[in-house]
């Protein structure tokens, strides 16, 4: 998911509880609900599923590449991307910022991404 940086899982690196419960932003989107929980890892795919209310903040060797936010379910509504994937012509946009729903039980990601507000 990310230019220059390894496929292979190399474990996460910790998690942390957000104080109070106060929403963790980034990028300063106004997409992003309630955080709890946040875990800093480096993973090729960051995972389908995770704990509730939490995000999952994905790493490279050249430092933050995504990260992607969890509802009160543990599911996915919202990815940010802090590269452009390699791919310039699609994603001229950097960071930009995908939301995500599911269509007959599969999940999806908004395409292309956009702008963060």
């Amino acid at each position: 998911m990310g230019s220059g940086v390894s496929g292979r899982y190399s474990g996460t690196r910790g998690s942390s509880e957000a104080k109070n419960g106060v929403t963790y932003n980034t990028a300063g989107s106004s997409s992003v609900k309630k955080v709890n929980i946040v875990t800093n890892g480096s993973m090729h795919s960051v995972p389908k599923t995770y704990k509730p209310n939490s995000v999952f903040r994905n790493s490279g060797k050249n430092g933050l590449i995504s990260e992607r936010y969890y509802n009160n379910k543990g599911e996915p509504y919202l990815d940010i991307d802090y590269t452009n994937h390699g791919n310039t012509k699609t994603h001229p946009i950097v960071p930009h910022q995908h939301s995500i729903y599911y269509n007959n039980g599969l999940l999806e990601r908004e395409e292309p991404g956009r702008r963060i507000k």
